[in-house]
């Protein structure tokens, strides 16, 4: 029983390490720049079941608020939230339960993985863009052609390439979760 938690943890840390170390690799753009993130968070929403991928994705919001350099650029603080980028951190959470809560009904299959990471990805870029509305005086058209369309293909790549990673990790992950409705 203690090795299972030990295991579940040591994943749990890998993977909130994967996020930190994706957030690093960045394209600058004006406002909001194109990072790994979203792949982080396709990843730990597609291997870990449902809290744990929570957990893991609140943890890193968690790092960076209280000023552990995580988010993308080595930035940090609540200061982040009040800025273009603060929905696209949020909404993290919500793609990452989109896609958990999606995978645990159907199952980790390749056309189930490949659709629940597109709607989570799609209610991540929706939120982001919403948010950047109150943030920067933007009108609901503006936002989606700033904070939403651009990122559509970007979004889309880093999807087909996560799949054949998930498929290859996710025995693996049901090993280390073999207890739960995996």
């Amino acid at each position: 029983m203690q090795t299972m938690k030990l295991k579940r943890l040591v994943l749990d840390g890998m993977l909130l390490a994967v996020m930190i170390i994706c957030s690093q690799l960045t394209i600058p753009l004006p406002l909001i720049p194109i990072t790994l993130q979203t792949f982080a968070v396709g990843i730990i929403a597609s291997l870990l079941p449902l809290v744990d991928g929570f957990q893991v994705i609140l943890v890193y919001i968690l790092m960076g608020a209280v000023g552990l350099p995580v988010y993308a650029g080595f930035s940090s603080g609540v200061a982040v939230f009040l800025g273009p980028t603060g929905g696209y951190l949020v909404s993290f959470v919500i793609y990452q339960l989109i896609t958990a809560a999606w995978l645990s009904r159907t199952g980790r299959f390749p056309r189930q993985l490949l659709l629940a990471n597109c709607v989570g990805a799609l209610a991540n870029l929706l939120i982001g863009s919403l948010w950047m509305i109150p943030v920067l005086h933007l009108s609901l058209t503006q936002a989606i052609m700033t904070g939403l369309v651009p990122f559509l293909l970007p979004g889309l790549l880093k999807i087909f390439v996560l799949l054949p990673i998930v498929l290859r990790l996710k025995n693996l992950a049901s090993r280390t979760f073999m207890k739960e409705n995996y």
